[in-house]
Protein backbone atom coordinates (compact mmCIF):
# COMPACT_ATOMS: atom_id res chain seq x y z
CA UNK A 1 0.00 0.00 0.00
CA UNK A 2 1.42 3.82 -0.80
CA UNK A 3 0.70 6.75 1.11
CA UNK A 4 -1.37 9.74 0.02
CA UNK A 5 0.67 12.78 0.68
CA UNK A 6 -1.92 15.07 -0.97
CA UNK A 7 -0.87 18.84 -0.15
CA UNK A 8 -3.30 20.13 2.36
CA UNK A 9 -1.87 16.22 4.49
CA UNK A 10 1.95 17.72 4.54
CA UNK A 11 4.02 18.13 7.48
CA UNK A 12 4.85 21.66 8.22
CA UNK A 13 7.85 23.27 6.67
CA UNK A 14 11.14 21.74 7.49
CA UNK A 15 9.96 17.87 7.98
CA UNK A 16 8.98 15.82 5.00
CA UNK A 17 7.28 12.32 4.96
CA UNK A 18 9.36 9.59 4.04
CA UNK A 19 8.77 5.76 3.10
CA UNK A 20 11.21 3.24 5.05
CA UNK A 21 14.39 2.10 3.21
CA UNK A 22 16.77 -0.60 4.66
CA UNK A 23 19.36 1.84 5.00
CA UNK A 24 17.61 3.78 7.67
CA UNK A 25 17.00 1.37 10.00
CA UNK A 26 19.59 2.60 11.83
CA UNK A 27 17.82 5.99 12.32
CA UNK A 28 14.60 4.23 12.57
CA UNK A 29 15.85 1.97 15.33
CA UNK A 30 16.92 5.01 17.61
CA UNK A 31 13.44 6.85 16.82
CA UNK A 32 11.37 3.87 17.98
CA UNK A 33 13.71 3.20 21.44
CA UNK A 34 13.25 6.98 21.94
CA UNK A 35 9.74 7.00 21.47
CA UNK A 36 8.90 4.07 23.82
CA UNK A 37 11.53 5.47 26.65
CA UNK A 38 10.01 8.58 26.86
CA UNK A 39 6.66 8.06 28.07
CA UNK A 40 4.62 4.74 29.42
CA UNK A 41 2.18 5.24 27.20
CA UNK A 42 2.85 2.58 24.76
CA UNK A 43 2.09 -1.30 24.97
CA UNK A 44 5.26 -2.41 24.07
CA UNK A 45 7.94 -1.87 26.08
CA UNK A 46 11.66 -0.77 24.36
CA UNK A 47 12.93 -4.30 24.43
CA UNK A 48 10.05 -5.69 22.25
CA UNK A 49 11.02 -3.17 19.48
CA UNK A 50 14.02 -4.25 17.45
CA UNK A 51 16.40 -4.78 19.17
CA UNK A 52 19.40 -4.27 16.69
CA UNK A 53 19.58 -2.81 12.94
CA UNK A 54 19.35 -6.25 11.27
CA UNK A 55 15.73 -6.12 13.57
CA UNK A 56 14.86 -2.57 12.43
CA UNK A 57 15.84 -3.67 8.72
CA UNK A 58 13.07 -6.72 8.49
CA UNK A 59 10.76 -4.62 10.33
CA UNK A 60 10.82 -2.47 7.44
CA UNK A 61 10.83 -5.20 4.52
CA UNK A 62 7.89 -6.86 6.73
CA UNK A 63 5.66 -3.81 6.24
CA UNK A 64 6.93 -3.72 2.86
CA UNK A 65 5.72 -6.99 2.07
CA UNK A 66 2.81 -6.90 4.11
CA UNK A 67 -0.41 -6.58 1.54
CA UNK A 68 -2.86 -3.18 2.73
CA UNK A 69 0.26 -1.66 5.25
CA UNK A 70 1.60 1.37 5.60
CA UNK A 71 4.35 2.67 7.63
CA UNK A 72 5.23 6.54 7.59
CA UNK A 73 7.64 8.76 8.87
CA UNK A 74 8.08 12.38 9.20
CA UNK A 75 11.65 13.39 8.97
CA UNK A 76 13.37 16.62 10.11
CA UNK A 77 14.97 17.46 7.11
CA UNK A 78 17.87 20.22 9.62
CA UNK A 79 18.35 17.20 11.39
CA UNK A 80 18.15 14.87 9.13
CA UNK A 81 16.84 12.24 11.50
CA UNK A 82 13.27 10.29 11.77
CA UNK A 83 10.79 12.58 14.41
CA UNK A 84 7.35 10.35 14.14
CA UNK A 85 5.95 7.45 12.92
CA UNK A 86 2.95 6.68 11.68
CA UNK A 87 1.66 2.86 10.79
CA UNK A 88 -1.50 1.47 9.16
CA UNK A 89 -2.58 -2.61 9.25
CA UNK A 90 -5.65 -3.93 7.73
CA UNK A 91 -7.46 -7.08 8.39
CA UNK A 92 -7.04 -10.09 6.90
CA UNK A 93 -10.06 -12.10 6.46
CA UNK A 94 -12.43 -10.74 4.03
CA UNK A 95 -15.21 -9.76 6.43
CA UNK A 96 -13.18 -7.11 8.46
CA UNK A 97 -11.50 -6.14 5.14
CA UNK A 98 -12.52 -3.02 5.31
CA UNK A 99 -11.22 -2.32 8.85
CA UNK A 100 -7.95 -0.91 9.28
CA UNK A 101 -5.64 -0.55 12.91
CA UNK A 102 -3.60 3.02 13.06
CA UNK A 103 -1.04 4.11 15.31
CA UNK A 104 1.25 6.94 15.30
CA UNK A 105 4.34 8.20 17.44
CA UNK A 106 5.95 11.93 17.88
CA UNK A 107 9.05 12.46 19.98
CA UNK A 108 7.94 14.60 22.67
CA UNK A 109 10.21 17.51 21.74
CA UNK A 110 8.30 17.34 19.00
CA UNK A 111 4.69 17.46 20.67
CA UNK A 112 2.66 20.69 19.23
CA UNK A 113 4.18 21.25 15.91
CA UNK A 114 0.87 19.43 13.91
CA UNK A 115 3.36 16.32 12.79
CA UNK A 116 0.72 13.89 14.76
CA UNK A 117 -2.28 15.30 12.91
CA UNK A 118 -0.74 15.43 9.34
CA UNK A 119 0.24 11.94 10.35
CA UNK A 120 -3.41 11.06 10.99
CA UNK A 121 -4.79 12.82 7.92
CA UNK A 122 -2.14 11.10 5.06
CA UNK A 123 -2.55 7.72 7.05
CA UNK A 124 -6.59 7.96 6.78
CA UNK A 125 -6.33 9.64 3.34
CA UNK A 126 -3.86 6.21 2.41
CA UNK A 127 -6.63 3.72 3.74
CA UNK A 128 -9.84 5.67 1.83
CA UNK A 129 -7.99 4.93 -1.13
CA UNK A 130 -7.36 1.40 -0.45
CA UNK A 131 -10.67 0.81 -0.02
CA UNK A 132 -10.15 0.79 4.36
CA UNK A 133 -14.16 2.08 5.76
CA UNK A 134 -13.23 1.86 9.61
CA UNK A 135 -10.09 3.08 11.40
CA UNK A 136 -9.53 2.02 15.07
CA UNK A 137 -7.26 1.06 17.99
CA UNK A 138 -6.81 1.49 21.77
CA UNK A 139 -5.37 3.99 23.94
CA UNK A 140 -4.61 3.85 27.71
CA UNK A 141 -6.83 5.59 29.45
CA UNK A 142 -4.29 7.46 31.54
CA UNK A 143 -3.33 9.07 28.69
CA UNK A 144 -6.20 12.00 28.62
CA UNK A 145 -3.88 14.47 25.81
CA UNK A 146 -4.15 11.47 22.95
CA UNK A 147 -7.43 11.09 24.08
CA UNK A 148 -8.77 14.84 23.77
CA UNK A 149 -6.39 14.72 20.58
CA UNK A 150 -7.92 11.61 18.88
CA UNK A 151 -11.80 12.76 19.63
CA UNK A 152 -10.80 16.43 18.18
CA UNK A 153 -9.95 14.47 14.79
CA UNK A 154 -13.57 12.51 14.88
CA UNK A 155 -12.20 9.18 16.80
CA UNK A 156 -14.86 8.18 18.98
CA UNK A 157 -14.47 5.81 22.26
CA UNK A 158 -16.22 3.12 21.67
CA UNK A 159 -15.49 0.53 24.81
CA UNK A 160 -13.04 0.05 28.23
CA UNK A 161 -10.95 -3.09 28.22
CA UNK A 162 -10.68 -2.92 31.96
CA UNK A 163 -7.07 -3.62 33.40
CA UNK A 164 -6.21 -5.22 30.16
CA UNK A 165 -2.71 -3.47 30.99
CA UNK A 166 -0.40 -4.41 33.83
CA UNK A 167 3.02 -2.40 34.20
CA UNK A 168 5.14 -4.65 36.53
CA UNK A 169 7.19 -2.49 39.36
CA UNK A 170 10.93 -2.32 38.86
CA UNK A 171 11.46 -5.21 41.48
CA UNK A 172 9.30 -7.53 39.95
CA UNK A 173 7.31 -8.10 42.53
CA UNK A 174 4.09 -5.26 42.69
CA UNK A 175 2.04 -4.33 39.90
CA UNK A 176 -0.55 -1.39 38.30
CA UNK A 177 -3.64 -2.26 36.09
CA UNK A 178 -4.79 0.27 33.84
CA UNK A 179 -7.81 0.19 31.06
CA UNK A 180 -7.58 0.55 27.44
CA UNK A 181 -10.43 2.55 26.11
CA UNK A 182 -11.28 1.67 22.41
CA UNK A 183 -11.60 4.02 19.60
CA UNK A 184 -12.44 4.18 16.26
CA UNK A 185 -13.72 6.32 13.23
CA UNK A 186 -16.08 5.13 9.99
CA UNK A 187 -14.27 7.14 6.74
CA UNK A 188 -16.46 4.93 4.58
CA UNK A 189 -19.42 6.01 2.71
CA UNK A 190 -21.85 7.97 5.28
CA UNK A 191 -24.61 5.98 4.49
CA UNK A 192 -22.44 2.37 5.30
CA UNK A 193 -23.20 1.23 1.54
CA UNK A 194 -19.52 -0.28 0.79
CA UNK A 195 -18.07 -1.12 -2.49
CA UNK A 196 -17.33 -4.73 -2.87
CA UNK A 197 -15.00 -3.97 -5.34
CA UNK A 198 -12.62 -2.48 -2.93
CA UNK A 199 -12.75 -4.87 0.20
CA UNK A 200 -9.08 -6.44 -0.25
CA UNK A 201 -6.71 -3.84 -2.26
CA UNK A 202 -3.27 -5.33 -2.67
CA UNK A 203 -0.07 -3.43 -0.84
Amino acid sequence: MTASTDSDRLPPNGFAYRDPQEDDAAAILDLGRTLLLETDHYLRLPEERAGSVGDARALIRYFRDLPGAVMLHVWDEKEARPVAEGVLTRGGLQRISHVGTIGIGVLKSYWGRGLGQALMATLEDTARCNGIERLDFTVLAGNRRARDFYRRLGYREEGRRRRSVRFVAADGLSARYEDEIAMAKWIGPEDGSGIVGQGRAKG
